[in-house]
């Protein structure tokens, strides 16, 4: 299914009860590209899954594993780190993604902002640069939901030539969608609904929070790469696809 300017692609973390392959067929069936959340059963760096990615004849994207902390200021564990990414994305390139998206640092804990953690950021942004230019697929950066949650919820850290991957209802959460579209390259959208400013992340479908079908509009016209439906199950994912077809039905009558 395809809006203006727009690819939609579907997560697989709404079938993580499903080998890799099954949820690969299940997303195909909707017509959408697909995006592989390495999580539980589902990754990129076994053969089988490899294979599977790449047989599945979709446009796709891959979300690395979050526990992968480049965020740490000791540095063999932020090494180690970096060295866990290469291993991923050399994988992801041979299985055909167009994009590698990588979590900065989450805690669902409130954080302390620490500058030791922001340098840590910036560096591994530059290491993780330096490795994409060995690999024909883009390094995307999320954004995360709240300033207590993360070192990066606002465009106050330099991608240093890394992509965004705009996660629109983390940046409902944070208050800060319009300076990321004002300040940073996007190349990569996570899209799914909530309840603004200061909520929960709670994944909703579109058309069921407090993001205004306008900016879903607006996102999806200006976006060329995937537009990635983030749900937890299927029925979630079913609800923004027909959200979308209303709204690209509205548009075509106007």
């Amino acid at each position: 299914m395809r809006a203006p300017s727009a690819v939609i692609a579907v997560s697989t973390c709404a079938y993580l009860d499903l080998p890799l392959a099954a949820a690969l067929e299940r997303i195909a069936a909707l017509d959408t590209a697909a995006e592989v959340r390495c999580k539980g059963r589902h990754g990129i760096d076994t053969v089988t899954q490899n294979r599977a990615v790449s047989a599945c004849g979709l446009r796709c994207s891959v979300h690395a594993p979050e526990e992968i902390e480049i965020c740490s200021d000791e540095p063999r564990r932020r090494a180690a780190a970096i060295m866990a990414h290469e291993r991923l994305l050399e994988a992801s390139a041979a299985a055909g993604a167009e994009v590698y998206v990588v979590h900065p640092d989450y805690s669902e804990s409130a954080i302390v902002h620490r500058p030791q953690t922001r340098a840590a950021l910036q560096a591994s942004f530059v290491d993780l640069h330096e490795l994409q230019r060995s690999y024909p697929v883009r390094i995307a950066v999320e954004n995360m939901p709240g300033r207590r949650s993360s070192h990066f919820s606002a465009p106050d850290l330099e991608l240093a030539g890394l992509g965004l991957a705009l996660d629109v209802g983390h940046a409902q959460i944070s208050g800060t969608l319009d300076a990321f579209l004002a300040t940073c390259e996007v190349v990569h959208l996570h899209l799914h609904d909530n309840f603004g400013i200061g909520g929960p992340d709670v994944h909703l479908p579109l058309g069921c929070g407090r993001l205004a079908p306008r900016r879903v509009e607006s996102l999806l016209e200006g976006c060329d790469g995937l537009c990635v439906l983030e749900h937890a199950h299927e029925a979630q994912v079913m609800e923004s696809l027909d959200f979308l077809r209303e709204l690209a039905s509205r548009r075509f009558v106007a």
